[in-house]
């Protein structure tokens, strides 16, 4: 170490589309023009819902404030901010603003929340530090004044001020962690007080395999000293928790392909987790995790999220139905077959599946406190809802036209 959407059938959970999976594994010209806002949403908790309705390959996004995700109700898009093309939505949690990365330029444009309303602010380009396109949950706000972007391509990251909206600096990786021919993946961000991690991997570029080991890295976010720590005992590690102040890596869905599909170590292996404990600054020597001796042979699955209860919530593929023969595409891998299942993260208690049929893998998920939501849209994605899984009897909240690409809390 040195320093330095849609659905896929009828009465499934969930759905992002196979492309917006893939778009996500990988790394989407905006209209600045705000919509009124949906109205005063002034205490408690506030969430922003970014969905958008496609007609004829033209994309309209619309970006719109809620006070709770599980109440059933029908969204308004008159009173949402609309923004055409392929934009990203980042934001954090008590920072009091958000950012949009605009889909065709790597452009990042703040916008605050006034009075309801989403105001735009100004705008920062990443161009001249050669970013191409603004990638997936690629920001984590440390504080008003300062902020992160993570770039695949190059494996820097470019420290900016959202307050200023000013580029501060850069942290650049060794360049052997680029490598030619593959794919570089960043997982999630995942954080503490004074401390910011995610890890990189490597997938092929067809997005069926993912090559042995990981590279865990770290910033101090008082110093901005970046450090990293090669790992050789998992891989593709994606998806990311805090569970007080220890930190879990969790594998991801390419690696489960591989392993499905070859099985010999190369493509992808048994699903597996490692953890930061508190007061480390790299996984723990000791452990290593896996939810596969709790779903049986035919199944393959990673953990998509954990609960602030400990709950550990697992998409899981059934290779007697979704597709695993030799050849199989990533796009095959998403099709069908795809259930959700629960289980404490700590091992204390077997998974259990939750009810509802199988369907296709969801890109989507998103927890707030013991809840866990996903989406599920009608099977011509004129509408989706946002479903609490956690009850006993899954339940439909927030309904709104088209299908969801992202949601965020933001208070």
């Amino acid at each position: 170490m040195r320093g330095g959407a849609p659905k896929f059938g009828k009465g499934s959970f969930s759905r992002g589309l196979v492309a917006c999976a893939a778009l996500f594994l990988a790394a989407c010209d905006e209209d600045p023009t705000p919509g009124p806002g949906p109205g005063p949403v002034e205490e408690g908790e506030l969430y922003l819902i970014h969905s958008a309705v496609e007609t004829n390959s033209n994309r309209v996004n619309y970006f719109t404030l809620v006070d709770s995700l599980g109440q059933t109700r029908t969204l308004d898009y008159s009173r949402s901010l609309e923004i055409a093309g392929r934009p990203r939505l980042y934001a954090g949690r008590g920072v009091g603003f958000f950012a949009i990365g605009a889909g065709e330029s790597p452009t990042i444009t703040r916008y605050d929340v006034r009075d309801g309303a989403l105001v735009p602010g100004a705008s920062l380009s990443f161009q001249n530090l050669g970013v191409r396109a603004m990638g997936p949950q690629a920001v984590h706000f440390v504080s008003e004044t300062k902020a992160y972007y993570k770039d695949a391509s190059q494996g820097i990251v470019i420290v900016w001020n959202p307050a200023e909206m000013a580029i501060e600096k850069t942290l650049t990786l060794p360049a052997e962690y680029i490598r030619q021919g593959l794919v570089t993946g960043l997982s999630q961000w995942a954080s503490r007080d004074g401390e910011a991690f995610f890890s990189l991997g490597w997938s092929t570029t067809t997005y069926d395999a993912v090559r042995p080991g990981t590279v865990l890295v770290r910033i101090d976010t008082a110093t901005d000293e970046m450090t990293w720590h090669e790992e050789s005992r998992c891989r593709d590690m994606s998806k990311t928790a805090r569970q007080g102040n220890t930190l879990y890596f969790f594998s991801g869905v390419i690696n489960g392909l591989g392993f499905a599909v070859n099985g010999n170590g190369e493509a992808g292996q048994q699903d597996c987790y490692l953890r930061i404990s508190e007061g480390q600054q790299t996984y723990d020597a000791d452990f290593v995790g896996s939810i596969s001796s709790t779903l049986g042979a035919s199944h393959v699955g990673s953990v998509m999220a954990v609960t602030d209860d400990g709950t550990a919530w697992m998409q899981v593929a059934d290779t007697t139905v979704t597709p695993s023969a030799p050849g199989t595409t990533y796009s095959e891998w998403y099709s069908r077959g795809w259930s959700w299942w629960r289980a404490p993260l700590d091992g204390s208690s077997p998974a259990t599946r939750v009810g509802g049929e199988p369907g296709a893998y969801s890109g989507f998920t998103l927890s707030s406190g013991s809840s866990f939501f996903v989406s599920q849209a009608a099977a011509d994605y004129s509408t989706t809802s946002m479903v609490d899984l956690s009850p006993s009897t899954p339940t439909a909240g927030a309904t709104f036209p088209g299908f969801l690409l992202d949601v965020a809390r933001i208070r």
